[in-house]
């Protein structure tokens, strides 16, 4: 069997193993490839930049955020999602509905 060309995901599973167990230079090295077969997925940028925040590398997290904007890239917030009550509540993170507080969500 010939050997298959690594595609994004093969470079962001690597990416993503690198940030769990510490290894900054092969993570820039898959981040170089993967930045260069999606330059538009925000997600591998916050991977890269999260890689950089865990070994404590602060300069190198701006310049992948300064890499972003410069690219025009931005990343979408997330959501919550929870129940109360038999409703289901959607907001974003510290976006608590204006009907909820947060003695409500702790104590339901």
């Amino acid at each position: 069997m010939p050997p298959v060309e690594p595609n994004a995901g093969v470079w962001g599973a690597l990416l993503s193993a690198c940030r769990v167990y510490h290894n900054v230079e092969i993570g820039e090295i898959a981040s170089k490839h993967l930045l260069e077969i999606e330059p538009e997925n925000a997600g591998n940028y916050v991977l890269l930049a999260s890689s950089y925040a865990k070994a404590r590398k602060w300069k190198q997290v701006e310049c992948v955020r300064g890499l972003m904007k410069s690219r025009g890239t931005t990343k979408s917030s997330g959501f919550s999602q929870i129940e109360i009550g038999g409703r289901s509540h959607k907001f974003r993170i510290g976006d608590i509905p204006n009907h909820l507080s947060g003695e409500d969500l702790v104590s339901k």
